[in-house]
């Protein structure tokens, strides 16, 4: 009877820490684990516009949460969807993220990655225009210099973007198919790769985010302004927009918007646990004055107001996409 009721006890307090640690899952207060690394995937090289925001992101979270075992990865190819495919087949605990962007919504809808599809959405970021610039010392000034040069020896002028189905690739196919073809599309694996290709002279002119035209004023000319209006930095607050340039009727993406999303599946905690850190570093002192020095556009939402935002995305970008012929599958309907 004695030996029963010790039994019992062990058993009731063994129960009792189960519940106190929460079992060892994932949510609640056991997330993060403090042994364990958070890692944000940076589906393209570093040193472009995205991999550069990851990274400013990064150390806010850090700052903000005291957890210094948060880190970038990169992970490229296939045009953003090797990095996007590596987080969708992770485990859903929380540890490891995507740097999600507009050209995921481009992947998912050419069949690069099932992307969105297979994403919880955590926090909206931001939104960064982009801008075609050419090597400084190029001949053309103008981006009508540059279309009538390319139309007057079609497939001579190489027009370069970060990836076929990253979001300056839709830009560069569709300005491309909407001109009737005049320049020879060349995709690269992210702007770090496509900058030196410019810098270097080996592609004529290039699709660049705001932010690495921004950081390479030196070795490149801006020709037009992608966004609404014109960019809100001094170095290119004089740059024309494409209805200034002559070509208002052109319908392209304007630029990049950029959030962070978790494998389907992330536990509610986790997610809200995130999504807190996530909203303390956007609203931090250091990554605001970083949005504004860069001229990025703050565009933040959170989780459920998250994929709202992201579904009216989709919409939006379904025609474009198709009209470039690169979309797959029910997207090509």
């Amino acid at each position: 009877m004695k030996s029963r009721r010790i039994a019992a006890a062990v058993l009731a307090a063994a129960l009792s820490a189960a519940v106190l640690t929460g079992c060892g899952s994932a949510g609640g207060s056991s997330f993060p684990d403090p042994e364990k690394t958070i890692t944000l995937i940076v589906p393209q090289g570093a040193g472009g516009g995205t991999d550069t925001q990851a990274r400013q992101l990064v150390e806010a979270m850090k700052a903000v949460s005291g957890n210094n075992n948060i880190i970038v990865e990169n992970v490229t190819g296939g045009s953003t969807g090797t990095g996007t495919n590596q987080v969708i087949d992770s485990e859903a605990d929380g540890y490891t993220l995507l740097m999600y962007g507009t050209y995921v919504i481009c992947g998912t809808m050419t069949g690069y990655t099932d992307g969105f599809e297979k994403l919880d959405f955590i926090t909206g970021l931001s939104m960064e225009p982009f801008v075609l610039a050419v090597q400084a010392d190029s001949p053309y000034q103008t981006l009508d210099d540059l279309i009538q040069a390319a139309k007057a020896d079609a497939g001579t002028i190489t027009l370069g973007n970060a990836g076929a189905t990253a979001t300056t690739g839709v830009v560069a196919y569709g300005l491309n198919n909407a001109l009737e073809t005049p320049f020879n599309v060349v995709s690269f694996n992210g702007g770090a790769e496509l900058i030196p290709a410019v810098l270097g002279g080996h592609c004529v002119a290039g699709i660049f985010s705001q932010s690495e035209v921004l950081s390479n004023m030196d070795g490149l000319r801006p020709l037009v302004f992608f966004g609404d209006g014109h960019s809100v930095l001094e170095e290119l607050k004089d740059v024309p927009n494409l209805e200034e340039s002559g070509y208002g009727d052109l319908v392209v993406p304007g630029g990049c918007f950029r959030g962070i999303c978790a494998p389907k599946g992330t536990p509610d905690e986790v997610k809200n646990y995130l999504a807190d850190t996530l909203e303390k570093a956007y609203n931090s002192d250091s990554f605001q004055n970083w949005l504004k020095d860069q001229g990025l556009l703050g565009d933040y939402s959170r989780l459920g107001d998250f994929e709202k935002y992201n579904e009216e995305m989709v919409e939006n970008l379904k025609p474009i996409i198709k009209a470039t012929g690169l979309a797959a599958g029910k997207y090509a309907e």
